[in-house]
């Protein structure tokens, strides 16, 4: 009886290390379970460590105490190797907040960078411990998580057994009957916390959004998550003791069957992708991990695997080549368009200079106006090389977006267009509101106003007036470039941002190369905004529409105008 008790006792304490360190790795994947609940990403801010956007972990000790209250085990968080919120306590009774880490759990959190897991000595008191370090975005180690329990209050109730059963070994036939008792009410409780455990890792298991199951030796099912039930289309109970042969073809079966053996007979984890079926009907893109359970002598009892899905990544992986391929096609066009340009504009640069002299030297009326077209056409094949690059240039990346004055860019432009305007007496006002910024490229923005205040001075009635404006309307602003000129019916406000569309007044106007509105349509879409035109008819006038973004806005949109005559979404 004392050999067997002794054996017994010594059983008990090694379960109770064992169950005692499978208790502080439970504790662990619920506290970082609340943590991942509030945030994903630890950083350093002003003295005070954040998860997440906001969330304070400094004097909050809510998370701590709720682990205590769901598992038992005392709980710290360190921000670096000091506690900011615990429920471990002093002699005293307050909060060990404040004190630092020390001992082998320091060296391997911060000297190794590893987690940490055995016994452990805190204020003074041993405990069984677990340690994982808290790491930033950059991997960096800037804090710690610690559960765990005193030693003495863990081992309360197998130090108070042992004393019984020692006191039991001394008296007669009657300490058989009650260390028969004693074993069997510990057998019952033992029985119980198995249960509790395998109940609790079944519930972490069904909140594991991956699909996970195992297999016995045989290849019959034996454990699964709901999201492998949600991927297979039956329950639980229908699932275990079944294997594939059930579940699938004979095809991808045997498949998957062979794929099992292999993993049986070799050591390792078997990883491969494959696209699987639902039992909603989609298809997915997976990878698969596997690996064989085997005992101590390395037998083979099982596997057990895990079903990721990568369907959203392949996704983006796809569209990222789609992207990169539209961007090395734009840098390409890009490239063309600076070397055409630059060809053209070698031969063009002499016709400029001696177009001139030559016209100075004719007297002839009709070789005159011969050579007036020339130089008309020397101007359109200048003026649309300098449009194509623009157009190629906004085309090819987005710009920055910065707080930028409306006013001014229109002011800059309008600057840049007033010869163009005094040609034909048209007056420009410009009524932005100088205080007024939008978030945009002042470069793009001055190059919009240029080619809308362009084309309003081209079509605008002799002497007639056109006005710039802008109002707010929520996060946005809408600006309209007004002229009085000859107007546009509805054929043509369909059609006036296309490329190289010219209304039919101006279809043999080389002084127009039909692409200034294409690039108005592309600076705006830069800037995430909407461009369309408006116009009553013939000789009514035009109106150019566009919308921005407000810089330092906060309020929610407005509502969305409905009785826009033609627009052109971006």
């Amino acid at each position: 009886m004392m050999v067997a008790n002794h054996l017994m006792l010594d059983q008990i304490s090694q379960e109770a290390v064992r169950q005692a360190n499978r208790q502080q790795e439970s504790s662990m994947m619920a506290f970082w379970e609340q943590m991942n609940r509030r945030g994903r990403n630890f950083h350093i801010e002003n003295g005070k460590m954040i998860l997440g956007d906001y969330y304070v972990l400094n004097d909050d000790n809510e998370i701590p105490d709720k682990i205590f209250c769901i598992t038992g085990s005392r709980a710290t968080i360190f921000m670096g190797d000091t506690r900011i919120a615990t429920n471990v306590l002093r002699k005293d009774g307050s909060r060990a907040i404040g004190t630092r880490l020390t001992g082998p759990a320091y060296d391997a959190i911060f000297k190794e960078g590893i987690r940490y897991r055995g016994e452990a000595d805190i204020l003074g008191a041993p405990y069984f411990t677990a340690y994982d370090p808290i790491r930033d975005m950059n991997g960096k180690v800037i804090g710690a998580l610690f559960v765990g329990v005193k030693q003495s209050e863990y081992l309360a109730r197998y130090d108070r057994i042992n004393l019984k059963i020692g006191l039991i070994n001394w008296a007669l036939a009657a300490v058989f009957v009650l260390c028969a008792v004693i074993l069997g009410l510990d057998r019952k409780r033992s029985e119980s916390e198995i249960k509790k455990q395998l109940h609790f890792q079944q519930l972490l298991l069904d909140t594991i959004p991956s699909p996970i199951f195992s297999k016995d030796a045989r290849g019959r099912y034996n454990l699964c998550n709901k999201a492998f039930q949600t991927y297979v289309g039956l329950s639980r109970e229908q699932l275990l003791g079944r294997s594939v042969f059930d579940l699938w073809d004979r095809e991808l079966a045997q498949k998957y069957h062979d794929m099992d053996q292999e993993i049986m007979q070799t050591p390792g984890t078997q990883i491969y992708e494959s696209q699987v079926r639902y039992a909603d009907g989609s298809v997915r893109d997976v990878i698969f991990h596997k690996a064989a359970v085997r005992d101590e002598d390395g037998v083979p009892g099982g596997l057990v695997g895990v079903i990721l899905d990568i369907t959203e990544r392949k996704t983006v992986e796809r569209e990222s080549r789609r992207i990169e391929a539209q961007k090395h096609h734009s840098r390409m066009i890009e490239s063309l368009m600076i070397q055409l340009n630059h060809d053209l504009n070698t031969p063009l640069t002499p016709l400029f200079a001696l177009m001139p002299l030559i016209r100075s030297k004719v007297t002839d009326p009709g070789v005159e106006r011969m050579l007036e077209i020339c130089q008309q056409c020397i101007n359109q094949i200048q003026g649309l090389a300098g449009k194509a690059l623009d157009l190629v240039r906004i085309s090819a990346s987005q710009p920055r977006l910065i707080p930028v004055s409306l006013y001014a860019a229109a002011d800059s432009a309008l600057t840049d267009m007033s010869a163009s305007l005094a040609q034909r007496s048209v007056i420009c006002c410009n009524a932005i509101d100088p205080e007024l910024q939008v978030l945009g490229s002042a470069e793009q923005l001055t190059l919009l106003f240029r080619n809308l205040l362009s084309n309003a001075a081209r079509y605008a009635a002799q002497n007639g007036k056109v006005v710039v404006s802008a109002v707010r309307k929520g996060e946005e602003v809408e600006v309209s470039v007004q002229d009085d000129g000859i107007g546009l019916n509805q054929e043509q406000l369909a059609r006036v941002f296309d490329e190289f569309y010219k209304a039919d007044a101006a279809r043999h106007d080389l002084n127009t190369q039909g692409l200034g509105l294409a690039i108005c349509r592309r600076i705006v879409a830069n800037h995430g905004g909407k461009l369309w035109a408006t116009s009553a008819g013939a000789d009514s006038g035009t109106t150019m529409f566009f919308t921005l973004k407000q810089a330092g806005h906060q309020e929610p949109p407005a509502a969305a105008d409905e009785t826009v005559e033609a627009s052109y979404q971006i």
